[in-house]
């Protein structure tokens, strides 16, 4: 009997160990809610639409960089260096169209998503923490981002901050399609910090995550004072709260400095951020009244950050606690909510058809939310304008947004209003 027993826990420890390593490929989302039903797409407005199966995105990291410049890979550990340069994603196979695209990303396909690949990724420049002046290779690399915002339509540049257990080619397909499903008339960044890639070693992603926050909190500044985006706008995924949090927190401390220069923070959108709840609390302190707005997705059933709230000793910024706050905090958050642009999205999974009630990846998982991602990002809509519908917090006090039973058939008048703002603004 013990030797079966013993059997049965190598073979379970065997397999936690081969889940561990394991990656799963990353494949396009489904199609937003806002693309399908006949809706006018995103793609429609760019008159500059590369109809390819490649999507170019822009990265920063500051994981180790290994092999030449024009074919770079990045390692799990962290470097000393920012490094910046571009990569390419390619939807599904070298064969696939543009039309079997436009139908996986309009919900006019049933067959199975295709795969994202990451092809290559072209360093420009190497920044140490003193490089002043900018080399040659970085001036160009603001030089390509400027150029690719006059082309674009959104002529804001959205960071985009993945979570632990990340392989670089998964967050950059994260990425890249953030970019895909705004039409391509975003510019999306990848911000690639150095995870170990093993859901074993969560604990050190963790500790590297407040290491990348000094790099992201710089590459920010970089953007602002070498670029002429309209603002900068940050979203963070999961661990990458933590990144985002501590990173944002960092940016507004020295924008209030006597002379500082404006980091032109626009949107942030934390979506089930992984991140200490008390420190995020703190940390929206110092960049909430920087940020043109701040917005929190949470699922209270989130299985992921259960599991993470008992590895941390703590409630999560996506699962939050309020009880865990101190009065003083509890008094600034309220403030937060009611006076400095920081809006709570409550995602429950009972009204969202097909949604998971322990879902950790709605923003990319579920049409719903990601609409509402891209909506707020493209458009700058209140909650209320976008389709949302507020309903008081526990205390009576603040506002806590929800998605609605009804919110797919709100969605065609948000649509229709964006048009004929759209057409006026023209």
């Amino acid at each position: 009997m013990l030797r079966w027993v013993a059997i049965l826990g190598a073979i379970v420890v065997a397999i936690t160990i081969a889940l561990s390593f394991h990656q799963p490929p990353m494949r396009l989302m489904p199609a937003p809610k806002a693309f399908t039903d006949g809706l006018p797409t995103a793609f429609a407005a760019n008159p500059e639409l590369a109809k390819d199966n490649r999507i170019e995105f822009f990265y920063a990291t500051n994981r180790l960089a290994v092999g030449p410049r024009n074919n770079r890979t990045y390692a799990i550990a962290p470097g000393r260096d920012l490094h910046l340069g571009v990569g390419t994603i390619r939807i599904g196979g070298p064969q696939t169209t543009w039309d079997q695209i436009y139908a996986f990303s309009t919900g006019r396909s049933d067959d199975k998503r295709p795969q994202l690949n990451l092809e290559g990724l072209a360093e420009f420049a190497s920044l140490d923490e003193d490089a002043d002046p900018l080399p040659p290779g970085a001036r160009a690399w603001f030089q390509l981002i400027d150029a690719a915002l006059e082309r674009s339509a959104d002529k804001d540049i959205i960071i985009y901050v993945h979570g632990a257990n990340s392989t670089v080619e998964r967050a950059a397909g994260q990425a890249a399609q953030l970019r895909h499903f705004t039409g391509q008339n975003s510019l999306v960044l990848l911000f690639a910090w150095p995870t170990a890639e093993n859901f074993l070693r969560y604990s050190d992603d963790i500790e590297t995550a407040f290491g990348a926050a000094p790099r992201l909190a710089r590459l920010v500044q970089l953007l602002a004072a070498n670029t002429r985006a309209r603002t900068i706008d940050v979203m963070t995924y999961s661990a990458g709260g933590t990144v985002g949090s501590d990173g944002l927190a960092l940016v507004g401390r020295e924008a209030r400095l006597p002379g500082a220069a404006d980091p032109r923070l626009g949107e942030v959108y934390h979506a089930a951020p992984d991140a200490d709840f008390r420190g995020f609390v703190d940390d929206l302190r110092d960049y909430a009244g920087v940020a043109r707005r701040v917005s929190v997705a949470v699922n209270l059933g989130d299985s992921t950050l259960r599991l993470s709230q008992t590895i941390n000793r703590g409630s999560r910024a996506g699962r939050p606690d309020i009880a865990e706050l101190s009065p003083n905090q509890a008094r600034f958050l309220l403030d937060a909510v009611t006076e400095q642009g920081v809006e709570a999205i409550r995602v429950r999974p009972e009204n969202i058809p097909g949604l998971s009630e322990r879902s950790h990846t709605f923003w990319y998982n579920d049409p719903w939310v990601s609409s509402d991602v891209l909506i707020t990002f493209l458009f700058h809509l209140s909650p209320e304008a976008r389709g949302l519908k507020g309903e008081p917090a526990a205390d009576g006090a603040a506002t806590v947004w929800t998605f609605p039973a009804d919110y797919d058939a709100r969605l065609p008048g948000v649509m229709a209003g964006l048009r004929e703002t759209v057409a006026a603004a023209q």
